[in-house]
């Protein structure tokens, strides 16, 4: 298998039934609190690792969409651990009678200096802060989504003696783009890619 795809399936009541044998080892470099073997991640109904109404609606959808025949694009998306900025895309293929294998592909990825708020180890406060589960901005206001980098700054987060946690959405930009993309995907009418 490819290092650099990772992959899961899902039946056709989204329970997790496989993930790829790198996935455990992908899923360590972002610091998951648990254990990401599949003893702890197999068996489980996929929504239960999703943080945020957004992020949870738009996978829904993408999934309608694969099961009912319509092909699914690519789908940029970041998922960056402490030390390093990870370009991905997500590719969807429907297997035989609903269940459906999701694919996360590195396009590329670059290294930065560790970035405390992205690290699980690092104790956090109470506060929360709100971060895309797309592009990995965050939310310093209501309206506005910057860089983690540049959002440290302007919440003055390096003054701080614990970070905040972090709760998971999708940024207006993000939710827009995925949405304009499910509508032209509708009107084309493709048919999916199927993966038997």
């Amino acid at each position: 298998m490819d290092e650099q795809i990772c992959t899961y399936r899902i039946d056709r009541n989204d329970v997790i039934t496989h993930i790829s044998p790198n996935w455990s080892a992908f899923a360590r470099t972002n610091r998951w609190t648990t254990e990401p073997g599949a003893d702890n991640i197999v068996g489980n109904v996929l929504w239960d690792f999703f943080q945020g109404d957004e992020i949870r609606h738009l996978y829904e959808q993408l999934f309608r969409k694969a099961r009912s025949g319509t092909s699914i694009r690519p789908i940029s998306f970041r998922c960056d651990s402490p030390q390093e900025r990870r370009f991905l895309q997500l590719l969807i293929f429907p297997l035989a009678d609903g269940p459906l294998e999701v694919a996360s592909k590195i396009i590329r990825s670059e290294f930065r200096d560790a970035v405390s708020l992205l690290d699980n180890d690092v104790p956090k406060s109470g506060d929360l802060l709100k971060i895309c589960s797309m592009c990995k901005k965050i939310a310093v206001d209501l309206q506005t989504w910057v860089e983690i980098e540049e959002g440290l700054k302007r919440l003055r987060l390096f003054e701080v003696e614990k970070m905040p946690r972090l709760t998971h959405g999708v940024c207006p930009d993000c939710f827009r783009q995925a949405m304009a993309e499910l509508d032209r995907q509708d009107q084309t009418g493709l048919p999916g890619t199927s993966r038997a």
